[in-house]
């Protein structure tokens, strides 16, 4: 009894002191400036969303955020970046599906285990893009898009935001969903260099992110064919839904998450989870969101890798029936 007793105290003990070396870890953290790495080019989605959160972040946190653009590669170069650095959260990776569930799926390697590599600290927001022309082309429908490209194979292409982005998942996966058009897929760095490459005709078509060309659409700039999502966006309730526009089944929604290198201490995460959570809470950041097209959706970290897993397994079987590779 007095050996049981002393191994329940010896127990107790070592649980204490966890957690007290777990509320030291959070109370000093950050102490040091943290870095946001966007995997995107200055001025995409991804990047507008990271420049917004990231002064309200420095308030909560008492440290800066600053956000450092690493593009190309389909994302994994900067996601790459962040799977490798310290794990102590001043890293952090500010990316989407195209990381986690599609490019992985798409390439043919990757220096990272898109489930194993990083610690989620959450998911922020959903959104999907929208399918772009410009204002005086002569297509009115998606359907016509793809009409005339079956008409003249060889002669269309579209501008998709880099390999393993949900543009390239939704536009190859129209493409199989026409019986096989032959349509150029065109990759570009971010949803705002595809937005240059259609307005100076250096494609038929294109996709942006709601949020990047919601107010482009508004005020004439681009004419938008579909949504890529299941419903029509609220904030353009006159394009259809890719649906509506005659391709069911090719629905995708990107999402925004925030990951840690694996191996970040538990209290590091909640903390930072916790900060976000709040973010996500604050009424002009919603409303802010909600301008650029952006639908609020916060997942905690465990439920986000969940999502991730299951996203995985969906997208891979739409991946392979689209035939989907690159040489990267």
């Amino acid at each position: 009894m007095i050996a049981t007793a002393k191994i329940f105290r010896a127990l107790a003990c070592a649980a204490a002191l966890m957690c007290a070396c777990a509320a030291a870890i959070a109370a000093d953290f950050p102490s040091k400036p943290v870095k946001l790495i966007v995997p995107y080019g200055a001025g995409g989605t991804i990047d507008l969303v990271g420049r917004m959160l990231g002064p309200r972040l420095h308030a909560l946190l008492g440290q800066p955020v600053i956000v450092e653009n690493k593009p190309g590669g389909g994302t994994t170069i900067g996601a790459d970046a962040v799977a490798r650095a310290e794990p102590d959260g001043h890293t952090l990776f500010l990316g989407s599906n195209a990381a986690f569930t599609i490019g992985p799926q798409v390439m043919a390697k990757v220096p990272y285990d898109p489930l194993r590599s990083f610690a989620a600290v959450g998911t922020l927001a959903n959104f999907p893009n929208l399918i772009l022309v410009k204002p005086d082309s002569p297509y009115k429908t998606l359907a016509e898009v793809v009409q005339a490209a079956r008409a003249t194979p060889g002669k269309f292409s579209y501008a998709s935001f880099g390999i393993g982005s949900t543009a390239q998942l939704s536009g190859e996966g129209i493409k199989v969903a026409a019986g096989g058009a032959d349509i150029a897929e065109v990759p570009y760095k971010s949803g705002a260099q595809c937005v240059q490459a259609i307005l100076s005709g250096e494609v038929n078509y294109g996709f942006d992110t709601a949020i990047g060309s919601v107010q482009r659409v508004k005020s004439g700039q681009l004419r938008a064919l579909a949504v890529t999502s299941s419903t029509r966006l609220p904030s353009l309730p006159d394009v259809p839904s890719i649906a509506e526009a005659g391709f069911p089944g090719t629905e995708v929604v990107a999402w925004i998450a925030l990951f840690a290198p694996a191996g970040t201490p538990a209290p590091v995460l909640k903390k930072l989870e916790g900060a976000f959570q709040t973010l996500m809470k604050d009424t002009e950041v919603q409303q802010k969101l909600t301008e650029m097209g952006i639908e609020i959706s916060f997942l905690s970290g465990d439920a986000t890798m969940q999502m991730m897993r299951d996203e995985y397994a969906r997208f891979g079987k739409l991946i392979e029936k689209a035939g989907i590779r690159s040489a990267e």
